[in-house]
């Protein structure tokens, strides 16, 4: 597969997260301010699934990303980036949810969790995994346009 073939995926992917990041991260904010939000249930259970799914595939790109700059057997180039983006994240100040302190299999069992504090920290690491997605899909952006 072509470079630009590997961006224009991972672009796309990374748009449905951030998709299921949003719908689940209102629906959560919902929640705890004491509404069922009943209403998209369907939604809200496939915004989980998708978040479960990366969550568990991105642990095993991230645990074998010992050396940033060591390439991954088997993973594209562009989840890759990714991966060594949320390693420099582990390391940035500004975020500071379960996200970059846990494993990503404590955060997938947080998607699932009924606990109120449980539900604060999944708002918190949705929103540090959005940022960094943001800029992963600013950086395909850049790769797909080129210089406009």
């Amino acid at each position: 597969m072509s470079i630009k073939w590997l961006t224009v995926q991972s672009f796309r992917s990374s748009q449905e997260l951030i998709t299921a990041i949003n719908t689940l991260s209102i629906h959560t904010k919902l929640l705890l301010i004491g509404n069922n939000d009943n209403d998209r249930k369907q939604s809200v259970e496939e915004a989980k699934q998708k978040l479960s799914s990366f969550f568990a595939e991105f642990e095993e790109v991230v645990g074998e990303q010992k050396d940033i700059d060591k390439p991954v057997l088997g993973a594209n180039p562009r989840l890759r980036q990714l991966a060594r983006s949320f390693i420099k994240a582990k390391h940035n100040r500004k975020f500071r949810s379960k996200l970059v302190k846990e494993r990503l299999s404590v955060i997938r069992d947080l998607l699932y969790s009924n606990d109120e504090d449980d539900r604060r920290s999944l708002v918190n690491c949705l929103s540090d995994l959005r940022v960094i997605l943001e800029e992963h899909v600013q950086a395909d952006t850049n790769k797909m346009l080129g210089g406009f």
